[in-house]
């Protein structure tokens, strides 16, 4: 794995001595779970913290391996799966910036991680950061939180693939990343899709072939708009909102 690690950037105070600041000038600290603490807690954060940049395609930890470090992503993305006995591949998730990666209520990783693009991560030692928890249980509680909130994005998920049809789908996959977009205070219109059609397509339970079809088809429809090969310009939201609240009634 090409992992090559960044040294914090160091600043000088009033008395000559050097200083990290590079969790005071992070730019998801205010969505990431490190946000609810103040700055002297911050620099107790930073100095438990090394901050690594992947390279795309490229595996972070791999399912059944002892659960040794917790990530936060920082800059870029990736895409999380599991493997079946038979080796088959189902992807359960992609995550974003902001987002808190790699725990586990085992001791292994229950899942893949694997980088979309280059990718920088904040990682933390699990044995170190546990600690930190213990002085800051408000810490944990959010990340539970987090981590509660995936297990019903996950749900969701099982919905969408028993109810909607392949356009559909599809639609509510574009509207998920709208808004994780506008969360990061991006813009959320077009999308810039990191992960390929096969991975949409693993993830919604469909074939590549289905989506480039159903891609088509919104086109047709004048819902979405393709700008380049990778970005996608929701034209109309409010007609996809109303389609798909129509499914669920």
């Amino acid at each position: 794995m090409m992992i090559k690690q960044i040294f914090p950037a160091r600043a000088c105070d009033i008395h000559g001595k050097t200083k990290t600041n590079k969790c005071m000038q992070c730019n998801v600290r205010l969505i990431a779970f490190c946000g609810i603490l103040d700055d002297s807690d911050i620099h107790q954060l930073e100095r438990i913290s090394k901050d690594r940049i992947i390279s795309r395609n490229k595996t972070v930890f791999m399912q059944g391996e002892q659960t040794s470090n917790f990530y936060n992503i920082k800059r870029g993305s990736l895409k999380i799966y599991k493997l079946s006995s038979d080796g088959r591949k189902q992807i359960v998730g992609f995550l974003f910036p902001g987002d808190f990666v790699g725990m586990s209520p085992e001791e292994n990783y229950s899942y893949n991680a694997e980088t979309l693009e280059e990718t920088t991560l904040c990682t933390f030692s699990r044995m170190v950061l546990e600690n930190f928890f213990v002085q800051h249980p408000h810490v944990e509680r959010k990340i539970l939180n987090i981590v509660n909130h995936e297990l019903s994005v996950a749900q969701d998920q099982i919905f969408l693939l028993g109810k909607y049809t392949a356009k559909e789908r599809l639609l509510q996959f574009f509207l998920n990343l709208s808004k994780q977009r506008n969360k990061l205070g991006w813009v959320d219109n077009p999308l810039r899709l990191s992960m390929s059609r096969s991975d949409i397509a693993n993830y919604l339970g469909l074939t590549i072939e289905t989506i480039s079809r159903a891609i088509s088809e919104l086109k047709t429809e004048r819902l979405i708009r393709m700008i380049g090969t990778q970005n996608i310009f929701l034209q109309d939201k409010d007609a996809i909102h109303k389609l798909l609240i129509s499914e669920k009634i």
